[in-house]
C-alpha cells in the first residue's frame, strides 16, 4: 500500500495549524491604519452632506439677485420666485424614495458617488440658465442628489465606524449639512451674488472633489 504523503498520525498534527496571535504593538498599528482610513472614508461621504445643506438655503441670496435681475429670461416674479425655492423639495423626496432601491442595488458607497451626478448637472444648469425652465430643472437635480446623499450616507457612516467612534461620526453627517448652509450664508454676507452663478462653481467644484475623494475610500 503506498504511504501517504503526509502522515495524520500524532497528537501534535493539525491539517489547519493556527497562527500566532499578534503582538500588542501590531495590534495597535493595524488598529491606528484602519481608524485612518474609516476617518477618511467618513469624511469623503459627509461632503456629500455639506453640498446639501449647501443647496438646502442655495436660494437665499440667489433669489434677491434674480428678482432684481435686467435679463428678461432671468427675472423672477414672485411666484416664480416661490417656485424656485421649493421644487427643490420635490427633488428631495424623489431623492429619498430612490435611495430606497439604489441602497440594496448598488450599494451605499456607489450610491453615494452617483448622487454627485444630479448635482453637478443641476448647479451647471442653473449656472447656465437662459430661462426658467432650466433654473427649475436644476434646482430639482440638486434636491434629487440632497435626498439620496441624506438617506445614504448616514447608513455608510454607521456601517463603516467601528464601535468605539460610531457616535461620533454619526453625528458628522448633519454637522457637514449645517456647516453647508453656514458657508453659504457667509457668502451671502460677504458677497451678495450679484454674479449669482459664481456661486453655483464653487459647490460645482466641492460636488467633484468629494466624488473624486469617495473612490480612494474603502467600503
Amino acid at each position: 500500500m503506498q504511504e501517504p504523503l503526509l502522515g495524520a498520525e500524532g497528537p501534535d498534527y493539525d491539517t489547519f495549524p493556527e497562527k500566532p496571535p499578534p503582538s500588542p504593538g501590531d495590534r495597535a498599528r493595524v488598529g491606528t491604519l484602519q481608524n485612518k482610513r474609516v476617518f477618511l472614508a467618513t469624511f469623503a461621504a459627509v461632503l456629500g452632506n455639506f453640498s446639501f445643506g449647501y443647496a438646502l438655503v442655495y436660494t437665499s441670496p440667489v433669489i434677491p439677485a434674480l428678482e432684481r435681475s435686467l435679463d428678461p429670461d432671468l427675472h423672477l416674479t414672485k411666484s416664480q420666485a416661490s417656485w424656485f425655492g421649493s421644487v427643490f423639495t420635490l427633488g428631495a423626496a424623489a431623492g429619498g424614495l430612490s435611495a430606497m432601491i439604489l441602497n440594496d442595488l448598488l450599494g451605499r458607497k456607489l450610491s453615494i458617488m452617483f448622487s454627485a451626478v444630479p448635482s453637478a448637472a443641476g448647479y451647471a444648469l442653473m449656472a447656465g440658465a437662459h430661462g426658467l425652465w432650466m433654473l427649475l430643472l436644476g434646482r430639482t437635480l440638486t434636491g434629487f442628489a440632497g435626498g439620496l446623499t441624506a438617506a445614504c450616507i448616514p447608513v455608510y457612516v454607521s456601517e463603516i465606524a467601528p464601535p468605539g467612534v460610531r457616535g461620533a461620526l454619526g453625528a458628522t453627517p448633519q454637522l457637514m449639512a449645517v456647516f453647508g448652509s453656514l458657508s453659504l450664508y457667509a457668502l451671502g454676507t460677504k458677497r451678495p451674488c450679484g454674479r449669482w452663478p459664481g456661486c453655483v462653481g464653487r459647490t460645482s467644484m466641492s460636488t467633484g472633489s468629494s466624488s473624486r475623494s469617495r473612490t480612494t475610500s474603502g467600503d
